[in-house]
């Protein structure tokens, strides 16, 4: 009998934990009501209007009902600090998406930074991706030479009695290592160009 009057509490205290994580706003927010800064805030975030309605579902549980003429002054404004060419390159270079909120006045300016962003943003990824290959290919020329560096002590070892030692030489990469690697290392060049020019 305790034990399922603590399961229901554990039930019903983990449901409103859950609810309470997805609510959009808290208690005292819903009950302050100031929509027209909760609009700023949405409109300065780049949420779209129709966050309103997740607003009115998190605070229906406390019976307040959203101002939508206040919200929608507020997020009018909002937006319009949203929606600057600095915003959408700030947006576009952390890979944020963009879910076509700015009005069309504003649009073609937010969208001008956004892509400039996006560029850099790929060429971050790929720089990464490049250093990454060049130092797995280092690793593997690191690897081989340890590997014949053991083998040539292990020889060396079973040979001293006899004298018959010849030393194993350290393998130099092949040529196709050699221009892979530099392949790698000019196209590191070229991102690192890339990346400053749209950075500036």
């Amino acid at each position: 009998m305790v034990n399922r009057k603590l399961q229901g509490l554990l039930m019903g205290l983990s449901s409103a934990l859950a609810l309470a994580g997805c609510a959009t706003l808290s208690k005292d927010q819903c009950l302050m009501g100031d929509w027209y800064d909760i609009g700023i805030q949405d409109g300065a975030e780049g949420y779209s209007p129709s966050r309103l309605a997740q607003h009115q579902e998190a605070c229906a549980e406390f019976r307040v009902r959203p101002d939508r003429g206040a919200y929608q002054a507020g997020w009018d404004r909002g937006i319009g600090e949203y929606c600057t060419p600095d915003r959408g390159f700030q947006e576009g270079r952390r890979g944020a998406s963009y879910a076509y909120v700015c009005p069309p006045p504003l649009e073609w300016a937010f969208l001008e930074g956004y892509r400039n962003g996006q560029q850099l943003y790929r060429q971050e990824q790929r720089l990464r991706e490049v250093e990454a290959e060049l130092e797995r290919k280092k690793k593997e020329a690191r690897k081989r030479d340890e590997d014949r560096r053991k083998a040539d002590e292990d020889r060396r070892r079973r040979d001293s009695t006899t004298g018959d030692y010849q030393r194993i030489q350290p393998a130099s990469p092949t040529r196709d290592e050699r221009a892979d690697q530099e392949k790698l290392r000019r196209e590191i060049e070229q991102l690192q160009q890339q990346m400053r020019r749209v950075d500036e």
